[in-house]
């Protein structure tokens, strides 16, 4: 049967207080046969403590909280995933809740995390957030690091991509190769929002004297069967030769739609997804994508949070990465 501290110092003949003080590595007032007598009490009934009672006391829970719209999308998902590894190395272990985008779900969710005594907290946000919630970077004293594209004042830097340019370099290769009608699958600004990635494609258009025809245009949330639904309903109402989709698993979909409707992918429709991820490396035939520099920005959040945990009041800077641009 696992003992409590109570019973440990009924067994010891000391007080709780005795107790707590001594496991917790502040017992030096007392005596060397006081503690003798604890911790022969604790060897000899192999005492564990409570993880978030005893790391409460300490002020070092060893946890981190992550704040995300969905853990479905494959930009937030692969960069978890990478930054789980990174810490697990530092005994860092990673809370994960989804807030599907709604700001009183991540106000709970914070406030939850700040019940569970976390260390730093991760936000993938789009939200903009009232100034009031955070003072000097921290939500009630926990400091929090954005994954917002600096929509929220934070002391501890932003990491930036060229999404802009990178789409737009996209767009040129596909006018370049003969495409005038083009599609676009881009995300509705609920769960996430990414209006440069809509820009660029317009931007690039308009550029080389192709009109924007909003029959080609289709807004969503970030899931395979949304890009698919995207996909037939702008083949429906419209002839395209490619579509440009700002998610990868918006391009997954699109994929389904377009060998659906008996069209050969890449040759009749070409496809371009947004992220890089590895599953759309191994489809054939395969999907091109604009590819995150993922290890690199995973790297940069892991320094980030443990400089905001070691460091609060330390102010960071902002960091910038490029994405890669391979179509060919």
């Amino acid at each position: 049967m696992k003992l409590t501290i109570r019973e440990i110092a009924k067994l010891a003949d000391v007080s709780i207080t005795t107790v707590s003080l001594i496991l917790n590595g502040k017992g030096d007032r007392f005596s060397d046969e006081t503690k003798r007598k604890v911790f022969k009490v604790v060897e000899e009934n192999h005492y564990t403590p409570n993880y978030f009672a005893s790391n409460i006391i300490k002020k070092k829970s060893q946890l981190i909280g992550i704040v995300v719209p969905t853990i479905k999308e494959p930009f937030a998902a692969t960069l978890i995933n990478l930054i789980q590894k990174e810490l697990s190395q530092k005994n860092y272990h990673l809370i994960t809740s989804e807030s599907f985008g709604e700001m009183e779900e991540e106000k709970k969710i914070l406030e939850r995390y700040a019940q569970f005594s976390v260390e730093a907290i991760f936000c993938f946000t789009g939200t903009v957030f009232p100034s009031e919630w955070f003072k000097g970077g921290c939500f009630q004293e926990i400091p929090v690091v954005f994954i917002d594209k600096g929509i929220n004042h934070s002391p501890y830097g932003n990491v930036y991509l060229n999404e802009y340019e990178t789409v737009f370099k996209a767009m040129e290769w596909l006018i370049e190769k003969g495409h005038q009608k083009i599609g676009l699958i881009k995300d509705n600004g609920i769960e996430f929002s990414f209006p440069e990635r809509g820009k660029a494609y317009k931007d690039a258009l308009q550029k080389h004297g192709i009109p924007i025809n909003d029959k080609r245009i289709t807004s969503t949330d970030f899931s395979v069967e949304s890009g698919y639904l995207g996909a037939q309903k702008i083949m429906k109402n419209s002839e395209v030769t490619a579509i440009f989709c700002s998610d990868d698993n918006l391009a997954l979909g699109c994929y389904q739609a377009v060998f659906d409707s008996g069209k050969r992918v890449n040759e009749e429709i070409e496809i371009i997804g947004f992220d890089g991820i590895e599953l759309l490396k191994n489809i054939r035939p395969q999907i091109k994508t604009l590819e995150n520099p993922f290890e690199e920005f995973a790297h940069i959040l892991s320094y980030k949070v443990l400089q905001a945990i070691n460091h609060p009041k330390e102010k960071q800077e902002d960091c910038y990465l490029e994405m890669t641009f391979n179509l060919d």
